[in-house]
């Protein structure tokens, strides 16, 4: 006997974020940057925050809250934290960039807060160095670390480049929010391909470089206090496919021979 209770109407534009209901009040990141607190029982707004109103508008999935903070991406790269009873600034993160105002960047997955981080994926779709991971402290919003999704000649993995300079890499973007296991304290994210594959269609033949293009079409998993890679997996090295593997990383127990893992 499912019937509607109420309706809101919503701005035009993307509209795409799962709505985020917590102690009866219903949050939902609509577009244009526009944040509204609404009566989960009547839909009754109860307020509303508007980041900055732009001719562009991107789609973002969804927003985090932890405490009395509510964490929302913003279209102009910006984290935001307010207050989750007013929707008042508690503080306001610019992420900076390589290319500053560049319209390929944006902040498309929900944020994780995990172990007092703020985690929030970055995309780069066809911007060179790729995308990249931040977190910020949980109370400041200051960024203290940043994972980058891909690999830079001089660290690990820097060498599956088929060794492309730095500058002729791209990919990795992080569309998707992470999951969070709080026993081991991990981090886990899809990070998805690059789209410039045809420098790495041959590997070059060279002893100790490969063309496999590391941290794209992976699992990585990170540890929120200081965004040290733990471990990761590829699941597709050298991508020529658009074989995207950003999706959700599901955290289940399974019994496997015997064994619960």
């Amino acid at each position: 006997q499912l019937e509607q209770a109420w309706r809101v109407k919503l701005g035009q534009g993307p509209n795409m974020a799962t709505p985020l209901v917590h102690d009866g009040v219903m949050f939902l990141a609509s577009t244009q940057d526009n944040v509204i607190a609404l009566d989960a029982t009547s839909g009754e707004e109860l307020w509303r925050y508007e980041h900055r109103p732009t001719a562009f508008a991107s789609a973002r999935m969804g927003v985090a809250i932890h405490d009395d903070k509510l964490i929302i991406p913003t279209q102009n790269m910006h984290v935001v934290a307010l207050e989750a009873r007013t929707g008042e600034v508690v503080w306001d993160h610019a992420i900076e960039t390589t290319l500053a105002g560049a319209v390929p960047y944006s902040l498309r997955g929900a944020p994780l807060v995990a172990n007092g981080m703020v985690l929030q994926g970055v995309t780069a779709t066809m911007i060179p160095e790729g995308g990249f991971i931040v977190g910020l402290d949980l109370e400041t919003g200051n960024e203290v670390w940043r994972f980058h999704t891909v690999a830079r000649p001089d660290g690990p993995g820097g060498n599956t480049w088929n060794n492309l300079a730095l500058s002729e890499r791209s990919g990795g973007s992080v569309w998707v929010p992470a999951s969070y296991d709080p026993e081991l304290d991990l981090a886990y994210y899809g990070t998805a391909p690059t789209y410039d594959t045809g420098p790495l269609l041959h590997s070059i033949n060279e002893e100790g470089v490969s063309n496999d293009a590391l941290y794209t079409n992976a699992t990585i998993a990170l540890r929120p206090k200081t965004g040290e890679l733990v471990w990761h997996f590829q699941h597709m090295p050298n991508g020529q496919w658009d074989l995207d593997w950003v999706f959700e990383r599901q955290i289940v127990e399974l019994e496997v021979e015997g064994e619960m893992r």
